[in-house]
């Protein structure tokens, strides 16, 4: 069972024209609608590079928009799989034009009956995992923002406030080998602030890089709210991980997705102390049952990025980094009770099927992230 994580790029704003939700130059975010020609040339290279791809369960992230949408593109793109939907009148609970879905294998879902869990009962269990989270899915952080006092101007004070998810997390449940299995696929807080800054040049010191621009300033005041709220998003999914563990003794879980580590990524943890935020999700290792695994974790480092991002409070960092995840509990491991398994070196990015995707398909046609695969086998005892 090969399960894949793709973000797939503002696809909305493609199939919307190919399907006649927006006309061709119309004014969108980030950039106006392509023209008919290049909305049907990139819709064509994605469903082709999912062919290629071969998963068995798919999480895509940054999809079209809407039930109606999305069936219509999975119908014609992708008809070897099953759209996995909530029930009719169902809500989504996702913002914007970035939505996520699941599709499956039409073969394995008729075998495995996909289904979502309700976000009632997402939103419960994290409620019971964590006393700071609120059934109605929102929880408080602390956050810094620039104030002015008086003649003192844009001074730092922290501030609390009510944060939610943008596009909260889908769950896609299944049975298979007489265990439930869970996906979490999430396409956490986006690392943009909407401001622009002055390139730090190589070997400039932080501090006067930052004393000599208000705009910086203000940019690293929030850019510190983004990472805290990003942190806190993969907090809440670590909430429902425990509290599954409240209800199974080695729940089979996995965790999915574009989970948007950035800006300034080692200078916001190192500067500012925050948490890491693959280290949020995956847990203490003091409490080892429930800590996760990562999928890659034994592929070499020069293999271990999704996405190429210059960034420039930090430029000398590489560009090539990992912004998309999938993460396991102990039940998937070679040592775990599931009768799924993930074995050695059993997760990849798949720079080799982009790659061939792009020399056939032409480049710049996919998306500007690579996709994470993970193996699964049956555990044969």
């Amino acid at each position: 069972m090969k399960v894949t994580t793709w973000n797939a790029e503002w696809l909305d704003s493609h199939w919307g024209v190919v399907s006649g939700k927006y006309q061709p130059g119309q004014d969108l975010f980030p950039q106006d609608a392509p023209s008919m020609e290049e909305a049907q040339a990139r819709i064509a290279a994605v469903g082709g590079f999912i062919e290629m791809l071969a998963p068995d369960i798919l999480f895509i992230c940054e999809a079209p928009r809407g039930i109606e949408q999305m069936s219509g593109f999975a119908q014609a793109v992708t008809p070897g799989y099953d759209l996995i939907r909530r029930p009719p009148g169902a809500d989504y609970e996702i913002d914007g034009r970035q939505w996520m879905w699941f599709l499956v294998r039409k073969a394995l879902a008729d075998q495995v009956a996909p289904e979502l869990v309700p976000v009632e009962s997402w939103r419960a269990f994290c409620a019971e995992g964590s006393d700071t989270i609120r059934p109605d899915g929102t929880w408080r952080v602390a956050a810094p923002r620039l104030k002015d006092f008086g003649e003192v101007k844009d001074v730092p004070v922290a501030e609390r406030r009510t944060h939610r998810f943008y596009r909260e997390p889908q769950i896609l449940r299944f049975q298979w080998g007489g265990a439930r299995h869970e996906i979490i696929g999430a396409h956490l807080k986006s690392k943009h602030v909407g401001i622009s800054i002055p390139r730090r040049q190589a070997g400039e010191d932080l501090d006067d890089y930052i004393r000599g621009s208000k705009e910086v300033q203000r940019f690293m005041a929030e850019a510190h709210a983004a990472r805290i709220k990003l942190s806190s998003e993969a907090q809440v999914i670590r909430a429902y991980i425990d509290r599954r563990f409240a209800q199974e003794a080695d729940p089979s879980i996995i965790v999915l997705g574009d989970l948007n580590d950035g800006p300034g990524k080692e200078i916001m943890e190192r500067e500012y102390l925050l948490h890491d935020l693959v280290s949020n999700l995956q847990g203490e290792v003091f409490f080892a049952r429930k800590f996760l695994n990562h999928a890659l974790f034994d592929q070499p480092g020069e293999l271990r990025w999704t996405a190429q991002f210059s960034d420039d409070l930090d430029p000398q960092r590489s560009r090539n980094i990992l912004l998309d995840h999938i993460l396991f509990t102990q039940a998937l491991t070679s040592g775990g009770t599931s009768p799924l398994v993930a074995r050695a070196r059993s997760g990849w990015v798949e720079h080799l099927a982009f790659e061939e995707a792009e020399a056939l398909l032409g480049r710049g046609m996919l998306s500007d992230h690579r996709p994470v695969s993970l193996r699964l086998e049956p555990r044969l005892t």
